[in-house]
């Protein structure tokens, strides 16, 4: 019974990426450390304890249906251990849950190292940049072991939760992954610049300041990451799709998008498309100048999760080719009132439902225990689910 309903998710993401109207329209939510505020806990109180930091993070499922999630659920980041190895460039936050993103702290490859490391970016991370992100490696060679081997030692609570919570959440509550182990991702060449080598204001100065090194860079790094896939693979495997985001290409115009991240995009992964893979795109930001890019794919190949641009008017220009993610932003479920927000659900469902094509979800992952009002969301996913079923 248990894996008949997976199956039928799955058929119905399937069918609503192919623009067939499915039995039930797939909800599904993004989330991080946020659960562990909905069951009362932070994340640095249960975080040594696996099986009761597991047991608090899906507790949020028993009020709440989802029929997929993106990616796999559980905390991303191993603090401890890279505190043991001299990672200073994320923290858990001051709520004790979050884990932040701090690139004050980084200390990133300067401009003038651009021609080493266009030689070989590869050679470049491991042998000159990882010594400086992680300064055991820095030390004595008995000494960097020691470090590594205490890391790998506080690795271990986070793996077992982790292993816990996906354990509960893709075979307990047979809820979707859409994107899982063996599912092809494309990591665009800038964002390697844009979120570990420069940093957010490094490298959109050197795209004014040095267009051709950044160019050449990211040649660089596409000629060691391009993937070597055969298409053959993906014939008859609708299921896991590709996966992909948006971290820089709401900073950039769109030429540079065209330059720096959509030409490798369609270089590595167009021809599987153009066969049959699906691809789920996260969205970060407002990127509604660059949706059309997507009408040079076959109809239903992409799902387009949305962000902070208004869903309707995407709709507009994406709607009737691929399938959109969306549904309800969170600060209007933090900020609204219940009957405001399941308005608002009603009337995306009413806009995106029929036909198929739409997916429903936040605009947004949960994170913090204020994210979301806990009522609200209740109701928006109650409303949803109930909307959703033919």
């Amino acid at each position: 019974m248990e894996q008949a309903l997976k199956a039928e998710r799955i058929q119905n993401i399937l069918d609503t990426t192919n623009f067939i109207e499915p039995k039930k329209v797939p909800v599904g939510i993004e989330f991080i450390t946020w659960p562990f505020a909905y069951a009362g806990v932070t994340y640095r109180e249960v975080m040594h304890d696996p099986k009761r930091a597991a047991e608090c993070y899906v507790k949020f499922l028993d009020n709440i249906e989802l029929d997929w999630v993106w990616g796999a659920p559980g905390v991303p980041f191993p603090i401890e251990s890279f505190h043991s190895l001299g990672i200073k460039s994320y923290e858990i936050a001051i709520d004790d849950t979050c884990i932040q993103h701090q690139q004050v702290y980084t200390q990133y490859m300067e401009a003038e190292e651009y021609d080493n490391y266009i030689k070989d970016p590869k050679g470049f991370q491991k042998n000159v940049f990882i010594r400086r992100t992680a300064s055991a490696f820095s030390l004595p060679r008995d000494e960097a072991y020691a470090a590594l081997k205490d890391a790998a030692q506080k690795y271990k609570p986070l793996r077992d939760m982790n292993n816990l919570i996906r354990e509960t959440v893709f075979n307990q509550k047979q809820i979707v992954s859409l994107t899982g182990p063996g599912s092809p991702m494309y990591y665009a060449p800038f964002d390697t610049l844009f979120d570990h080598m420069r940093g957010i204001k490094n490298a959109l100065t050197d795209i004014r300041r040095r267009p051709d090194k950044v160019k050449e860079a990211c040649d660089a790094i596409w000629a060691q990451t391009k993937p070597l896939i055969n298409p053959d693979n993906y014939k008859d495997k609708p299921f896991l799709f590709g996966r992909t985001f948006y971290h820089s290409a709401c900073f950039i115009s769109p030429k540079q998008f065209d330059e720096l991240i959509f030409s490798y995009f369609l270089d590595g992964y167009g021809e599987l498309i153009e066969n049959g893979l699906k691809f789920y795109l996260k969205g970060e930001g407002q990127f509604l100048k660059l949706l059309d890019r997507y009408r040079q794919f076959p109809k239903g190949s992409m799902v387009i999760m949305l962000d902070e641009d208004d869903p309707f008017e995407a709709y507009k220009i994406i709607g009737d080719w691929q399938t959109v993610a969306t549904g309800i932003r969170t600060d209007l479920m933090q900020y609204g009132t219940k009957q405001q927000c399941v308005d608002y659900v009603k009337k995306c469902f009413d806009t995106f439902a029929p036909g198929g094509g739409f997916m429903f979800t936040l605009n947004k992952p949960l994170i913090a225990a204020n994210d979301v009002k806990i009522d609200n969301l209740i109701a928006v996913y109650q409303t949803a689910n109930e909307l959703s079923r033919k």
